[in-house]
C-alpha cells in the first residue's frame, strides 16, 4: 500500500514500437505500424541487411518468441523492421500474430515519470505500447536489490521451481541436475504427490524475465493484488467463475453462490476477489477435480483446503494430506476447515497476511519472492508457470472495467538490468543430458570422477607426449574434443564439449601437467591396507582371541608392512589382539603412513577377551566410580550408539550367559 500511495499521482506510461532487442529513441518520425513474434524455429532467424536470401550481409539474429516491430506492410515476402540502433529485413513467412499498434504520441510527462523512475530503455519501448492504449494505467518500478542471475540461480535449485511431468511437458523443459534425475532409473525425481518435476533453468529464466509479460496479454501479472471495490465487482468475478466449478450455486446453504463467499473473502482481507478466484481454480482445476476440496481423502473425510495452504510432501504425508491435516488444524483462520466456507474465508486470510499484507502483493511476487526478505522462501507456489497461468484468468476479470480505470502495475527491475533480453522457451523435444557418464584416459577410468563435476587435473611425465580421451555421453548427446590428443610440456588444457539431445551445450574441462626436462624416478607407491576389518578413527571387526601373526594376515597390506603394539608402546609379536594395541603402517622404505588403535568390542580391560572383570567395569562407569578413557570406552559402547547405557552391560551380560554373542 505504500508503493501504492506514493506512486498514485504519477502520470501513466506510453505505447512501445521497439522489443527488448532493440534500442532506439522515439521520435516523432518513426513509422514502425506493425508488431508481431517470430514463429517457432530453429535455432534462428537471420536478420538481413538488404530484403534477399543472396546476400551473406546480416544484421543478427531472432529466436523463437521475439518480439520484432515492423515497419509498414510486407514487400516481396520481407519486413522491415526496427532492430538494435538501426533496422534489418526478415522473412514474413516467419513472423506471426502481426497486428497494428497503437499510435503513440509524444508524451513528455509520461517520459519524464519513466526516466524518474530509472525505468530502463528495454523497459520503456513495452511500457510505451500500453500507455497508448491505456493512457490511465499507471507502472511502478521496483528496483530490486539482487541481479537477475542471482535471482534465477535461486530459484533454479532443484526442487524450488516445478513443471508437470506429462507426456505433453517437452523434454527440454525439464532438468536432469543433480538431484533432478536418476540416471540409474532413468527417472526424473518427482515432487508434490509425483507429478511434478525441476524445470530446467531455461525455463527458469523465461518465466522470470519481467519484459517477456510487459504486454497487453501479460501485464496482470504485475497487478496490485488489494481490493478495490471501484474496479473490482461481482461481474468481473463471474467473468472468472465462467465455465469453472464455482460458476452457479454454492453447495452449503451459507451462500447463494461462489461469488458471494469469494466476495466476502475479498472485503474481509482485503485481497482481491480476482486473485482469489484465480487462485482457487489454478490449484483445483475448472472442474474442481483437487482432492483438497472433495471432503472424501480417507482420514480427513468432512476438511477441505481450496487455496491448498501448507499441500506440499512432508514426512509420511503426501502433499494433499499434510494439506488437510492443516485443515484439521484447530486456532486461526477460522480452522478447523470443516465446511467449504470457512476453507475459502480462512484460506484467504492466511493468503492476506502471509502474502499481500507483506508485500508479495502480485502475482509474480507470490511465485518469486524477489521482493520480501528472506527472499526465495515463503513462495505461494512451486509451479514455474504459476503466476503466468494466473495471469489470463485476472485479465479475464478486467474486461468488464473501464478502460479508464486506474489500475495499479508494480514491475521488478533487477540490479544492473540489461537492455537486452536474450531470454527464450526451450524449443527442442531432445532432453538436457549435456552429461558425461564416464571418462577414461589411456583406458584408465578417471579417479574421482563424478558426472557433475566437470573440471579434473593430471600430471604426467614427460615421456609421454599424447593421451586418448575417451568420454561416454547418454543416447542422443554428442560430445567433441574426445580421441587422441597431443599433449606439450607443462599445462595442456583441453575441453570436451557435451551437445545435448535439446541442443543445450555444457563443457568439461580437463587441465593436464606435463612435467617438463627428463622424467622423474618412479615414486614410491603408497602403502594401503586391503584387509577384511573395519576402518575408521579404529581397527574393529576382529575376532575375540586372534593373535598377532593372523591379524597381520588379515590385515593385508599392499606396499607396505605393519607392526602391532601394546599399550605400553612396545612392538607385539606375539599374543592375542587386545583393546588399547595399536597396529602402525609402513611403506616400503619403512617410514611409517599411518596408525590406529585396536578395539575389541566388550573388552574394556585390555586383555583381549571378554569377561566378568568387564561386565563389573561397565557398571563402574554406569555408577560412575571409575569412567572409561580413550578406546576403553569404545570397547565399552558394545552397541555402537555412541554412548554407554545400561544397553551395553545387558548385551556383556548376554554375552557371557552365552545368549547372544557381541558382534565385532
Amino acid at each position: 500500500m505504500k508503493r501504492l500511495k506514493r506512486f498514485l499521482s504519477l502520470v501513466l506510461c506510453v505505447a512501445i514500437f521497439l522489443t527488448s532487442n532493440v534500442v532506439l529513441s522515439v521520435k516523432a518520425s518513426d513509422e514502425i505500424t506493425h508488431i508481431g513474434t517470430v514463429k517457432e524455429i530453429t535455432p534462428y532467424l537471420n536478420v538481413r541487411k538488404e530484403p534477399t536470401t543472396n546476400s551473406n550481409n546480416y544484421a543478427g539474429k531472432l529466436y523463437t518468441g521475439d518480439t520484432v516491430h515492423i515497419y509498414g506492410e510486407a514487400v516481396n515476402g520481407w519486413y522491415k523492421i526496427a532492430y538494435q540502433t538501426g533496422i534489418g529485413y526478415v522473412s514474413a513467412q516467419y513472423i506471426i500474430n502481426v497486428r497494428e499498434i497503437p499510435k503513440y504520441d509524444f508524451d513528455a510527462d509520461f517520459e519524464t515519470n519513466l526516466t524518474k523512475q530509472n525505468f530502463p530503455e528495454s523497459y520503456k519501448v513495452l511500457l510505451r505500447e500500453l500507455h497508448a492504449k491505456y493512457p490511465n494505467w499507471v507502472f511502478m518500478a521496483d528496483h530490486l536489490t539482487m541481479t537477475f542471475k542471482e535471482a534465477v540461480d535461486a530459484e533454479s535449485k532443484v526442487g524450488k521451481s516445478l513443471i508437470q511431468n506429462t507426456s505433453s511437458t517437452k523434454e527440454s523443459w525439464k532438468s536432469m541436475a543433480k538431484d533432478a534425475y536418476e540416471w540409474d532409473t532413468g527417472k526424473y525425481v518427482a515432487y508434490d504427490s509425483g507429478s511434478w518435476i525441476t524445470a530446467e533453468r531455461d525455463v527458469v529464466e523465461y518465466y522470470m524475465e519481467p519484459r517477456n509479460f510487459i504486454n497487453e496479454n501479460n501485464i496482470f501479472m504485475f497487478l496490485d493484488q488489494t481490493y478495490n471495490a471501484t474496479i473490482q465487482n461481482v461481474e468481473g468475478l463471474n467473468s472468472i467463475l465462467k465455465g469453472t466449478f464455482m460458476e452457479g450455486e454454492f453447495p452449503e446453504e451459507t451462500h447463494a453462490t461462489y461469488a458471494d463467499v469469494i466476495m466476502e473473502a475479498a472485503q474481509k482481507t482485503g485481497v482481491s476477489p480476482y486473485v482469489l478466484a484465480a487462485s482457487i481454480i489454478i490449484e483445483q482445476g475448472s472442474n474442481g477435480t483437487g482432492r483438497s476440496i472433495s471432503g472424501e481423502v480417507p482420514g480427513y473425510e468432512g476438511y477441505y483446503n481450496y487455496f491448498n495452504v501448507r499441500a506440499y510432501r512432508s514426512g509420511k504425508y503426501e502433499a494433499v494430506e499434510y494439506g488437510l491435516l492443516y485443515a484439521m488444524g484447530s486456532g486461526s483462520l477460522g480452522r478447523p476447515w470443516d465446511t467449504r466456507a470457512k476453507s475459502i474465508l480462512g484460506g484467504a486470510e492466511h493468503y492476506a497476511t502471509g502474502y499481500v499484507k507483506r508485500g508479495q502483493d502480485t502475482l509474480y511476487y507470490k511465485k518469486f519472492n524477489v521482493i520480501t526478505p528472506s527472499y526465495y522462501i515463503n513462495q505461494y507456489m512451486t509451479n514455474v508457470q504459476g503466476a503466468y497461468l494466473e495471469t489470463s484468468k485476472l485479465k479475464n476479470a478486467y474486461k468488464s472495467v473501464n478502460t479508464d480505470a486506474a489500475l495499479v502495475f508494480s514491475i521488478p527491475v533487477y540490479k544492473s538490468t540489461s537492455d537486452t533480453n536474450t531470454t527464450a522457451l526451450p524449443t527442442s523435444t531432445g532432453a538436457n543430458n549435456y552429461y558425461i557418464t564416464a571418462l577414461k584416459v589411456d583406458d584408465v577410468a578417471v579417479e574421482g570422477f563424478d558426472i557433475y563435476k566437470n573440471e579434473y587435473e593430471f600430471i604426467l611425465e614427460n615421456k609421454v607426449d599424447k593421451v586418448n580421451i575417451e568420454a561416454t555421453v547418454p543416447k542422443g548427446a554428442t560430445v567433441e574434443g574426445a580421441g587422441e590428443v597431443a599433449i606439450k610440456e607443462g599445462h595442456n588444457e583441453i575441453t570436451l564439449t557435451v551437445t545435448a539431445a535439446s541442443g543445450k551445450k555444457a563443457n568439461y574441462y580437463l587441465d593436464i601437467f606435463r612435467q617438463e626436462g627428463p622424467a622423474e624416478p618412479e615414486p614410491i607407491p603408497e602403502p594401503t591396507v586391503e584387509g577384511k576389518y573395519n576402518m575408521s578413527t579404529f581397527v574393529s571387526g576382529i575376532t575375540v582371541g586372534t593373535d598377532v601373526e593372523t591379524f597381520i594376515t588379515n590385515f593385508n597390506v599392499k606396499n607396505g608392512t605393519a607392526k602391532v603394539f601394546g599399550k605400553d608402546g612396545a612392538e607385539k609379536t606375539a599374543g592375542v589382539i587386545a583393546t588399547g594395541d595399536s597396529v602402525a603402517v609402513y611403506d616400503l622404505e619403512n617410514a611409517e603412513k599411518m596408525k590406529f588403535g585396536i578395539v575389541i568390542y566388550g573388552d574394556t580391560n585390555g586383555d583381549g577377551k571378554i569377561s566378568i572383570i568387564d561386565l563389573a567395569q561397565v557398571q563402574k562407569h554406569l555408577l560412575e566410580i571409575s569412567m572409561f578413557a580413550d578406546y576403553s570406552r569404545s570397547a565399552a559402547d558394545v552397541n555402537r550408539d555412541g554412548k554407554i547405557s545400561i544397553l551395553d552391560l545387558a548385551r556383556v551380560q548376554k554375552h557371557l550367559l552365552e545368549i547372544t554373542q557381541i558382534e565385532q
